[in-house]
């Protein structure tokens, strides 16, 4: 099989993603023993790309996106112009990358997601809200403010297309979900807790707001594992996605919500959380390259489902 590595440094892409050399070059280590592997940067989608990724058997999109265009536009160009892409398809990526859409659809299915403040009116149980871009990424530009004080803010989250939510105080986990290692299906690893430090109840992952560090072996009891572990492979099948991702949850009251599915984890083998979760649970990371290509090849492979049998 002749694969193509499709990547943008972090500096091409909207939100400045953990992307350089070794993200790339990992992987290009991991297939080339039994495929033959080319890194393709990305430009602006263009018909030249397209004919050159056109003579790939398949394309690994590493893309989180080029300079305006979001990942979810990359993948959605792959899938339009016919290239394979082992990736999720654009179409569920789309999803993801819409927090309303998202948030709408969990709920549907019956998982526990946090609903959205949909007027200022509205009485809102928890102290503070959460005012996050509806299609933003990387923790950016998001306001948490005292929920007495919607009202002030509302005009300006309504212009700027925000989502707001009741931001739950309580403990922050995440749960990388990847193809099992044998067979079909999926597998989820055990859950990272996101912990501030200090200690405090308002805080978001990552720095923006705060030092925060991982915590890989948090103390839980199994069945609250087994819930996390259970309710982000459910998440993972319902927004359609068929590779890998990444679910974020808040635990509050003893109960675990969704805050956001990621779509494309960052792939830096040692600043991003996804390759951390691997390591620290013992998988490779060329292992799970390879379970990302077998998972495309048997899904290029797989008989039609017959329109009787649904």
């Amino acid at each position: 099989m002749t694969i193509a590595i499709l990547y943008a440094e972090s500096r091409f892409t909207p939100w400045s993603e953990n992307i350089d050399t070794d993200t790339v070059v990992r992987a290009f280590k991991a297939l080339r023993t039994s495929h033959s592997v080319s890194l393709v940067h990305m430009t602006e989608p263009n018909a030249e790309l397209c004919d050159l990724l056109r003579t790939y058997d398949a394309v690994l999109n590493l893309c989180n996106g080029y300079r305006s265009h979001a990942q979810c536009d990359i993948a959605m160009w792959l899938d339009e112009a016919g290239i394979p892409q082992i990736a999720n398809s654009g179409a569920s990526q789309v999803i993801a990358q819409d927090k309303r859409r998202t948030e709408s659809l969990l709920h549907d299915c019956g998982l526990p997601v946090v609903r959205s403040v949909t007027s200022p009116d509205i009485h809102v149980l928890s102290a503070h809200v959460i005012a996050k871009p509806r299609c933003g990424g990387c923790h950016r530009n998001i306001d948490v403010v005292p929920t007495e004080r919607i009202s002030e803010h509302w005009e300006r989250w309504v212009r700027m297309d925000y989502l707001v939510q009741p931001y739950l105080t309580g403990r922050e986990f995440s749960v990388a979900v990847l193809p099992a290692s044998r067979g079909r299906g999926f597998e989820a690893l055990e859950p990272v807790e996101i912990v501030p430090v200090p200690r405090r109840d308002v805080f978001i992952a990552g720095q923006s707001m705060g030092r925060t560090v991982r915590e890989f072996h948090p103390e839980l009891h199994a069945s609250e594992r087994r819930i996390l572990k259970e309710t982000a492979i459910r998440a993972h099948e319902m927004v359609g996605f068929t590779y890998s991702s990444r679910v974020d949850f808040r635990m509050w009251n003893g109960q675990v919500f969704i805050l956001d599915v990621n779509a494309m984890p960052n792939m830096h083998p040692t600043l991003s959380l996804f390759p951390s979760l691997l390591r620290e649970h013992g998988i490779r990371l060329s292992d799970f390259y390879k379970r990302l290509v077998r998972t495309h090849v048997r899904l290029r492979t797989a008989p039609p489902v017959s329109r009787l049998a649904m």
